[in-house]
């Protein structure tokens, strides 16, 4: 067997006997092993023989390094696969609501809508924007959606105009069983007999973008 990479210092000792003074080869196999040493079993001085159990427990050795690599190799192959299947499957989420287990400031538990996935440093993370509250929604009596402002005056071609919806203390619209909005005339008071606009439900919504580490998450729904 020729070996090609390994590269040796040859040298006569005072004997007149050749030896191998250094190797140098950073990819040195099991195989380079064994021919380095056969070739030193035939230069070795008849009167000083190499003392074989030393040879055996550096190929043992050399053995054992040579397995630890390939299963490292394979490790490593195999937590990339891993980490793919597992982004793949952590992509499902991407859309859901998912809870941690914090508690807001308001005292509820936090909720969170997951934007996309990722893998930093080999940790998968959700990108989420936080549920912070729900915004009502008006629309007209074609269906068309309708805005306001806080203090619920309606717009129209973004201009303010004089109808004006009710809102309760918490700042949600007032709307009756039929789903009606109560409006407010000039003096403030209610106007129960509205049918031109209606509740059209609500939006949530959401607070800026951060990162949540996906072992963190607790519930998904």
């Amino acid at each position: 067997m020729a070996i090609d990479n390994v590269q040796t210092n040859s040298q006569v000792d005072v004997n007149g006997n050749a030896y191998t003074a250094s190797i140098s080869n950073d990819n040195l196999t099991n195989d380079d092993f064994l021919e380095l040493m056969i070739q030193e079993l035939k230069m070795q001085d008849p009167t000083k023989p190499m003392d074989s159990d030393r040879m055996m427990d550096n190929q043992l050795k050399m053995s054992t390094i040579e397995s630890n690599l390939a299963m490292s190799e394979s490790m490593e192959s195999l937590q990339a696969s891993y980490q793919v299947s597992a982004l793949s499957t952590a992509a499902n989420m991407i859309g859901r609501v998912v809870e941690d287990g914090q508690i807001g400031d308001d005292g509820l538990e936090k909720s969170y809508v997951v934007s996309t996935i990722e893998s930093k440093e080999g940790e998968l993370y959700a990108n989420v924007k936080q549920m912070i509250g729900l915004n009502d929604n008006i629309v007209d009596s074609e269906g068309n959606a309708v805005d306001y402002d806080t203090n619920g005056f309606i717009y129209e071609d973004g201009v303010a105009t004089s109808s004006r919806v009710a809102i309760d203390e918490s700042g949600r619209l007032i709307a009756n069983e039929e789903g009606y909005l109560a409006l407010l005339d000039e003096d403030g008071e209610l106007i129960t007999d509205n049918t031109e606009y209606s509740y059209g439900g609500t939006t949530p919504v959401y607070g800026d973008i951060e990162a949540l580490p996906l072992s963190s998450i607790l519930k998904i729904r």
